[in-house]
């Protein structure tokens, strides 16, 4: 432990105490949860950001929107608005926050609602569609005043939560132990040839209980950029290009042109930034070079003004192995 870490160390005491406090009145029932009429599923997490939450609730949209009338509500971090807002043709990046809009431009066949109180949400969707039977709660681990039918919680394969500490010496909202109010795990960002040794070395440091479920996916990167420069990522081999993100953790990102030798400048910006034109076009007076971004960041690009070329990689979740069980173990339970 650093100096800093060190110093830092009481102020973790107190805010384990507080998390704790808050998880046990909820635990014995002194805090209310509330309890809806369809099957609220949540996706979140232990660690602040960088997990894949986003291309996670984007798989469970694209595989169970076809059978279930769907719906996501979100936050909305970072947002504009104020309150419930349901997303629109007239809703931007800045109204209903950037993943919420990435999502909303994508997924046509479901409803997107941003709400700080995701009971208000929750409530509102229902009455406007009484047709709804799935709610999808995004980043719902920490907010327990919904009662969820599936509580899905994600770590990543590089940092996982029970080698982490609590925030503000490491990157944890509360107590590792938490991991038991899951019903499944997801191992984040695994490597897609990781052998069995290492799967099982996880599967054993998480030991799960009976009626929880622990699955590896890992993060697949189309081969077709989008955006002003539609090719194939093997058309940008010996070529310049730089690489704009503002993302929580860039790293999968900047592995990925790596390994496909591709030479970038980096320029890397914090998690959910608002870009202003004067960072494009500092970015772009560098030269005239293709500029690649990240799905989420290039959403709010798009509205600046461009020299430049800018484009974006679409990413996909995709599982190691058992995606079947996932399957058989999402619809029992929303089934309950």
């Amino acid at each position: 432990m650093n100096i800093l870490k060190f110093l830092l160390f009481p102020f973790g005491i107190i805010y384990f105490i507080v998390t704790f406090l808050r998880n046990f009145f909820y635990d014995i029932k002194l805090f209310k949860s509330h309890s809806f009429n369809v099957p609220v599923v949540g996706v979140g997490n232990i660690s602040s950001g960088g997990t894949g939450k986003t291309p996670f609730v984007e798989y469970l949209i694209n595989k169970y929107s076809k059978n279930y009338n769907s719906v996501l509500i979100s936050r909305g971090y970072k947002r504009s608005s104020k309150g419930f807002q349901k997303a629109n043709l007239s809703s931007t990046p800045s109204s209903i926050g950037d993943e919420p809009f990435q999502i909303f431009k994508k997924f046509k066949n479901i409803e997107l609602a941003v709400d700080k109180n995701r009971v208000n949400a929750i409530s509102k969707i229902i009455t406007d569609n009484p047709k709804t039977n799935l709610v999808l709660l995004d980043d719902s681990f920490q907010h327990r005043k919904v009662k969820l039918k599936l509580n899905i919680l994600l770590t990543t394969f590089s940092n996982p939560f029970y080698n982490d500490h609590i925030i503000p010496v490491g990157s944890l909202r509360e107590s590792k132990y938490s991991y038991k109010r899951a019903d499944i795990i997801i191992v984040s960002k695994t490597p897609e040839k990781t052998s069995k040794e290492k799967l099982n070395e996880i599967r054993n440091k998480i030991n799960i209980y009976s009626n929880q479920r622990l699955f590896f996916t890992y993060v697949s990167y189309e081969s077709n950029l989008k955006g002003d420069y539609n090719k194939s990522i093997d058309s940008l081999k010996n070529k310049k290009v730089f690489l704009v993100t503002g993302i929580a953790n860039s790293s999968n990102f900047i592995d990925f042109f790596r390994k496909n030798e591709i030479d970038y400048k980096h320029f890397s910006f914090s998690d959910h930034h608002k870009y202003s034109q004067t960072d494009i076009n500092k970015i772009e007076g560098l030269g005239k070079n293709l500029v690649l971004t990240t799905e989420k960041d290039f959403q709010k690009i798009q509205f600046l003004q461009r020299k430049n070329q800018w484009s974006f990689l679409e990413i996909k979740t995709k599982f190691v192995e058992d995606e079947l069980e996932f399957d058989n173990f999402f619809r029992k339970k929303i089934s309950m």
